[in-house]
Order: structure tokens, then C-alpha cells, then sequence
């Protein structure tokens, strides 16, 4: 975290669940070497808000469950800096700037509110959308046949690394 959030004592990070892609798991994989289950999770998807392309159903379960961080706070929080931001998830380095171009300020304290309104966010929409996008394919791949919640993760990280031409971490 720099600039804005320099002034925030990491609110968003401490309530938010922190939903991913399966890309923005690969990413974290690769930076700090941890295995995925030491801190992804898959999430109850249980408000309305969620995008159904980017929930999962399960052949054993009757929940279905986003993709996230283990959070609350986020598993990556440490003195209320992200100690991943290189690698961070996209929506994480795009907040609190929406995919719209609207700021989403609500929990942020005003001198980051204002100085947020000055600036730019860290990374382009259309990045992110692209990425999105390759994670809902995977997604409705998993949903065309679900599986068992046990190989969910799995599945999804196989599928991602496929989509981005790397065989292994």
C-alpha cells in the first residue's frame, strides 16, 4: 500500500471478504511461495451482490461459494500495510476505485478520501476485466460439472495456469 492508504489504518482490509480470481491465487503463489491453501478459501456466497458468473456450485454441498483470501483481516495484513502488494489481487490494488471509474470511499478516512479523489488507481479496468473474464470461463467450466468442494481449488488453479501458460507455481 502507498500513497492514500498511507493515511488508513487498512479498514477495507480488515471487514471487506476479499474475493480473487484464480490469476490473482497463481500471482500470490509465485510471490511469496506459500501453497494456495495456506490462504485461499472458498466463501459462502451468501449476498445477493455477488456475481453469479463468479460463484461456484458444488456436487457435495448446497452453498454455493466465491473464491477469496482468507480475511477478517486479511491474511495478508501486517502493521496495516499489505505485505503482498506486488502481487496483491487486482481488485485490492484497483480499490477503492470502481471497475466504473466511481470511488468507493465509505470506510476510508477523509484525508485518503480526498487525496483518492486527486488520483489514479494503481491499476487500468480494462486489466481487470480481461482477467475477470478468464476466471468466469473457469468458473463455468467448474459449474458445467461440478465436482466435490474438496477439489474445487485445485481445479481452479490447473484451469488458471493452463489459461496463462505456466505448469507449475
Amino acid at each position: 500500500m502507498r500513497g492514500p492508504c498511507s493515511f488508513c489504518p487498512s479498514e477495507c482490509c480488515r471487514t471487506y471478504t476479499i474475493s480473487v480470481t484464480s490469476f490473482d491465487i497463481l500471482r500470490i503463489i509465485r510471490y511469496t511461495g506459500w501453497s494456495y491453501e495456506s490462504f485461499a478459501v472458498l466463501h459462502q456466497a451468501r449476498l445477493l451482490s455477488y456475481d453469479p458468473d463468479t460463484t461456484l456450485d458444488m456436487k457435495d454441498d448446497m452453498w454455493s461459494y466465491i473464491l477469496g483470501l482468507r480475511s477478517h483481516p486479511c491474511i495478508f495484513l501486517k502493521d496495516d500495510l499489505c505485505s503482498i502488494y506486488g502481487a496483491a489481487p487486482l481488485s485490492c490494488k484497483r480499490y477503492p476505485f470502481r471497475l466504473d471509474g466511481k470511488l468507493n470511499t465509505r470506510s476510508c478516512p477523509l484525508p485518503s478520501n480526498l487525496l483518492f479523489r486527486l488520483s489514479r488507481p494503481d491499476i487500468e479496468a480494462e486489466e481487470v476485466r480481461k482477467e475477470i473474464r478468464l476466471h468466469k470461463q473457469i468458473v463455468k467450466e467448474w459449474n458445467q460439472a461440478p465436482g466435490k468442494k474438496s477439489e474445487c481449488l485445485a481445479f481452479l488453479i490447473r484451469k488458471a495456469r493452463e489459461l496463462s501458460g505456466t505448469s507449475s507455481g
